[in-house]
């Protein structure tokens, strides 16, 4: 599934969009998946921050269910994704 999802993302228009492939795994958290997130990301003006030119950028994220639940039984990774999925934006930290 990885390698087809991936070669899909290879075909798309190099002029258009760029991707970045993270895994996930038992260890990662909120910390290291913004981190991850903010890695291809160059800053334009100010506090805003976006892929290099005019490209639109794709994440792939594999193993999206690996991370440990925390005390309080919810995985943070995921927490930060559905974040940035509901507000558009994560909180600086």
């Amino acid at each position: 599934k990885t390698q087809s999802c991936l070669g899909l993302l290879r075909m798309l228009p190099a002029d258009t969009f760029m991707f970045y492939s993270m895994n996930m795994s038992y260890y990662t958290d909120s910390t290291l998946i913004q981190a991850m997130m903010e890695n291809p990301l160059e800053k334009k003006a100010g506090k805003l921050y976006a892929p290099p030119g005019k490209l639109q950028l794709i994440y792939f994220i594999d193993d999206l269910n690996m991370p440990a639940l925390d005390k309080y039984n919810t995985q943070s990774a995921i927490e930060l994704l559905k974040e940035k999925q509901d507000y558009g934006h994560w909180w600086d930290r």
